[in-house]
């Protein structure tokens, strides 16, 4: 009589190497999945931090354009000079503007320009990250790639001189 444990040819010893060589199989797909999965997973992570970090820093430029721009038509109204000097402008605004890690030179601003002509008199602020210079921490980091010194964020804002 037939053992159910046994299998076709009686022996116990078929029935485990089956086993093991269908679990030996699993075992060899896993491992082959995950070398090839990985690494790729590790990349989407990465680029999706840099990402953000990007988004971040293109934020926090439009604030300090806002708040640059805010500023400039404030003062435009007390000293319309302010329109054609650029040390009036770093020292009545730009300087006063750092966010830590992103805005930290008055240099990072480029000249206001002022529409005097236009109807509601407007004045346009540009501001720009450029990793590495001025202090600030290189974009992106690590750069594996070597793509960092082609990577310049900026941010304009218009605002009504007031």
């Amino acid at each position: 009589m037939k053992d159910n444990q046994t299998g076709e040819s009686g022996s116990m010893r078929d029935w485990r190497s089956k086993d093991r060589t269908h679990a030996g199989q699993s075992l060899a797909e896993g491992a082959a999945v995950m070398a090839l999965m990985l690494p790729l997973f590790i990349v989407i992570i990465f680029v999706g931090g840099e990402v953000v970090q990007a988004y971040l820093i293109k934020n926090v430029l439009t604030q300090a354009a806002s708040k640059a721009a805010r500023d400039m038509s404030i003062d435009y109204w007390q000293d319309k000079s302010i329109a054609n000097n650029r040390q009036l402008q770093n020292a009545l605004v730009f300087d006063r503007i750092r966010i830590t890690g992103v805005v930290a030179d008055s240099r990072q601003f480029n000249d206001a320009t002022f529409d005097t002509a236009a109807v509601p008199p407007t004045v346009s602020v540009t501001v720009t990250y450029s990793g590495g210079l001025y202090g600030l921490v290189p974009f992106p980091q690590p750069d594996p790639l070597g793509l960092g010194a082609y990577f310049r964020l900026s941010s304009s804002t218009i605002h009504a001189l007031e």
